[in-house]
């Protein structure tokens, strides 16, 4: 069998499981499933193993990226082992993943966006994925190298909450030894996969340095719990504020007061806003947070309004094209759209200009017609027909269309956009 790690360790079970699981519920009651992410690699087998142990109501969701000619092979392989558990999976086919520039953060983003549509398809609420001790530490070894902040140095969180799902770490605290003992004593076979050991990866490198290091290793996992500890104190203290302070309008802006934000929020907020994974440059966040003005970065506009508050709003040159519309796909990596039927050649963009007309007609604009103009609209023959947070629509069969602000990454986990339903004027 592949992939022999190295020394004895114990296989895990229930007795082991089930009280990470308790910790990290509520879980919904039996009939609604968990979706766990399985590779085929030891490290997500062995929780398939321990999940199917935990509860009787699990999906295994397979991806199968394509890249490799045998990755099909394996991946049917590994629904078969699957269904050997007595756990039903699905096969997910990424389709337009081509190699080039970036792919390893392309594949990410194609990978938990099927696997995001898959648990809206069989109605799971939870994603388990198999990161594990191992994983947390060559994480915080990594963000040291890249110098991220205190954030980033707490490694990856137990809990991450996606669009529709929670994206649940159930092995943070479990060693990868214990997962090969796991899927041995089930007897199952597993996948290796050789990306995973190609130096030319940041990952596989810091996993060579911490396999040669064992007391670098204990001491990142250490540094990642007391970083997580003060990370959700942090995100607390954050939660609080922002719900004294903050307006969020479910067009995709934020109501901020005279002083804008603290730099950790404010930061959180452009991230969110521009419908981006990653937070922006730190210096520009930390002298607008100081001295607040006028600006524009990471494709969002930071504009003074009434009362000496602010507008966080999304940049209109910086917006993503017009694009088809189907029910459930995502405009400008923000907005899903959601209609029980739409016209043949229907497209999604932002209004344009037609949205500063119509408020114009009916009195004062309630917002900057710079910002409504940023609102997702429906085209249809070249023209705009619905921008639903305006409760606007002037074509048939269109009434129940709808927007809703999902960005990749939440403000704080389990934040969202308000919870407005008004027109935007």
């Amino acid at each position: 069998m592949p992939g022999q790690p190295h020394g004895p360790a114990e296989p895990l079970g229930l007795r082991q499981f089930a009280p990470v699981m308790a910790a990290l519920g509520p879980w919904p009651g039996h009939g609604v499933p968990v979706a766990v992410a399985v590779s085929g690699g030891a490290d997500s087998m062995a929780l398939a193993v321990l999940a199917r142990q935990w509860r009787p109501d699990v999906v295994g969701l397979v991806v199968d990226h394509g890249l490799r000619a045998e990755s099909r092979r394996e991946a049917e392989q590994t629904i078969g082992r699957l269904s050997a558990l007595g756990l039903s999976a699905r096969l997910l086919v990424l389709e337009g993943l081509e190699r080039g520039p970036r792919m390893a953060e392309r594949a990410r983003r194609m990978r938990y966006a099927a696997l995001s549509a898959a648990c809206r398809e069989i109605g799971a609420l939870d994603l388990l994925v198999a990161h594990h001790a191992g994983d947390q530490a060559e994480t915080v070894m990594m963000r040291q190298h890249a110098a991220s902040g205190d954030d980033g140095l707490a490694g990856m969180a137990l809990v991450t909450p996606m669009h529709d799902v929670r994206l649940v770490r159930p092995l943070l605290s479990f060693a990868k030894p214990a997962l090969y003992a796991t899927v041995r004593a089930a007897g199952l076979a597993w996948v290796e996969d050789p990306s995973n050991a190609d130096l030319r990866t940041g990952r596989a490198r810091a996993r060579q340095a911490l396999a040669q290091d064992a007391g670098r290793d204990a001491a990142l996992k250490a540094q990642a719990l007391q970083a997580g500890q003060a990370r959700m104190e942090r995100d607390r203290a954050d939660a609080c504020w922002l719900a004294s302070h903050a307006r969020f309008h479910p067009g995709g802006w934020v109501v901020l007061p005279a002083g804008l934000a603290p730099p950790r929020i404010l930061s959180a907020l452009v991230r969110v806003v521009g419908g981006h994974d990653y937070p922006p440059d730190r210096t520009r966040i930390n002298l607008l947070a100081q001295a607040p003005q006028p600006a524009t970065l990471a494709g969002v506009a930071i504009m003074p309004w009434r009362d000496g508050q602010w507008l966080v709003a999304r940049e209109e040159a910086a917006m993503a094209p017009r694009m088809p519309a189907w029910t459930e796909c995502v405009w400008d990596r923000r907005f899903v759209l959601r209609a029980g039927s739409l016209p043949p050649d229907c497209a999604m963009g932002a209004a344009g200009a037609v949205a500063s007309w119509w408020p114009a007609r009916r009195g004062r604009p309630v917002w900057p017609a710079r910002v409504l103009r940023t609102l997702p609209a429906l085209w249809h023959g070249g023209r705009v027909v619905a921008v639903p947070h305006m409760g606007v629509c002037t074509q048939g069969g269109m009434a129940d269309a709808v927007f809703v602000n999902h960005p990749p990454q939440p403000v704080l986990p389990g934040a969202r956009f308000g919870g407005e339903t008004g027109n935007a004027v």
